[in-house]
């Protein structure tokens, strides 16, 4: 397997995608349910063709999403406090598509409180064989408002079978939580952070020139 996930991020290269640029459809509440496996605890959804990203003109609907502390992708030798990965999936091919969001602690957003007390009021009582429960909340809540400004790049899942075929979108810029809130999320949804993966033959892309690359966190 030559195409893995996650990647040091490095001497990526600028790009205009024009009509094949990243768009994101996330529109409103959606229901999903909490699943604690054997990866740690992720939120499943249902299809629902309202929720969906569009990458070089083919469809992702949402199906789940999930963190890791602290990040698995590392941006010039240097890791995040946390990632999420919000996964889409093609519903013609079965193809992923998976959005990943760095986590800084920093300012907060009110709209992450209701959330993460329906996670923690029910997370409790669930186990990997017992049942799910649900919750509802909008994704653009932890969508980082410069989120045009990312890195693009074909690998794989991080995860057991680490299947590939896998087109990675990684946010340039943190979205910032409050500490609090961001160690509560961190117990929640514990889960291992794979370390980076040989480039090999690849490219990493970006929609941003080089002299506008963040500072990584050691």
């Amino acid at each position: 397997m030559n195409q893995q996930s996650p990647i040091d991020i490095r001497n990526s290269i600028y790009a205009d995608f024009g009509d094949d640029k990243l768009k994101i459809e996330w529109n409103g509440d959606v229901h999903g349910h909490i699943h604690k496996g054997d990866h740690g605890m992720q939120v499943l959804f249902a299809s629902d063709c309202r929720q969906y990203i569009e990458l070089s003109g083919k469809k992702y609907h949402l199906r789940q999403f999930h963190f890791h502390h602290p990040s698995e992708h590392w941006v010039d030798g240097s890791q995040h406090t946390m990632e999420l990965h919000v996964v889409h999936q093609n519903s013609h091919d079965g193809s992923l598509a998976v959005i990943g969001i760095f986590i800084e602690p920093g300012k907060t957003k009110d709209p992450l409180h209701s959330l993460l007390t329906q996670i923690a009021s029910l997370s409790s009582a669930g186990t990997s064989n017992g049942p799910d429960y649900h919750v509802s909340f909008n994704p653009q809540d932890f969508l980082p408002t410069d989120w045009e400004k990312h890195y693009r790049y074909e690998g794989s899942l991080t995860t057991p079978p680490y299947s590939e075929n896998v087109s990675w979108v990684v946010i340039k810029n943190p979205y910032e939580i409050n500490k609090t809130k961001l160690e509560k999320i961190r117990k929640l949804f514990e889960s291992e952070a794979r370390f980076p993966q040989p480039l090999n033959r690849r490219y990493v892309l970006s929609t941003f020139k080089d002299d506008e690359k963040p500072k990584g966190k050691k």
